[in-house]
């Protein structure tokens, strides 16, 4: 599928060497995603603690993870994506450990340390509840960069990896998000909303979709 032309736009696969640009995009992305606002409530602290959180997750992801991304006519990063394929093993402390995030308590407050350990452990067990457990395609950090949307580019991609990856195996996708407008566009992709309930610790918390696209019969 490399080199294969979206548009203007060409089919590629991130590397490790491709994380400070990744980095830059995915914090430009989630800079008011609600469930990062609720960790990192100081807008004006907020972007390079982001940066730092976001590169040093990419060194895990590029480790568990399968990368797809698009290219524009200048080699930039227009959009990319994770899969995590069914049956991937959990982040170990060592591999969280050689990419920085064990640091994260030092850097960023117990307080934001803890939280972020209490989110994510509630999103995974409400997602792994709406699999009953099975096994499934996990999509994480797909975004496209803000000038290149509305041009069907993130569509058209994900489209082709639910075609090539997801479905010609026998298991579903699922994902996880916090914005109203994520949802409806996977909802065209085929993806059905299985669990809505928000996310709250001590009264304060944001919503959360989690989505379950099955493999067509």
């Amino acid at each position: 599928m490399k080199d294969t032309m979206i548009g203007a736009f060409s089919d590629a696969v991130l590397t490790i060497f491709d994380r400070d640009e990744a980095s830059v995009l995915l914090t430009q992305a989630f800079f008011d995603n609600p469930a990062h606002v609720f960790l990192y409530p100081n807008a004006v602290t907020r972007r390079a603690r982001l940066m730092w959180l976001m590169k040093a997750n990419l060194g895990v992801q590029f480790a568990l993870g399968r990368s797809f991304a698009a290219r524009d006519h200048r080699e930039r990063v227009a959009a990319m994506g994770f899969w995590h394929p069914p049956g991937s093993p959990e982040a170990s402390p060592a591999l969280l450990a050689r990419h920085g995030l064990l640091a994260l308590p030092f850097r960023h407050g117990l307080e934001t340390f803890r939280c972020t350990l209490k989110v994510i452990n509630m999103i995974e067990a409400r997602r792994k509840a709406c699999l009953n457990g099975h096994p499934s395609w996990y999509l994480n950090n797909m975004v496209v960069r803000s000038d290149c949307q509305g041009r069907g580019l993130g569509s058209s991609i994900l489209r082709r990896e639910l075609s090539y990856v997801v479905d010609t195996s026998p298991f579903p996708a699922s994902l996880v998000t916090q914005k109203p407008q994520n949802v409806t566009f996977y909802e065209k992709l085929g993806f059905q909303v299985t669990n809505d309930e928000p996310i709250a610790i001590n009264g304060h918390g944001f919503p959360n979709w989690i989505m379950v696209r099955q493999r067509p019969r």
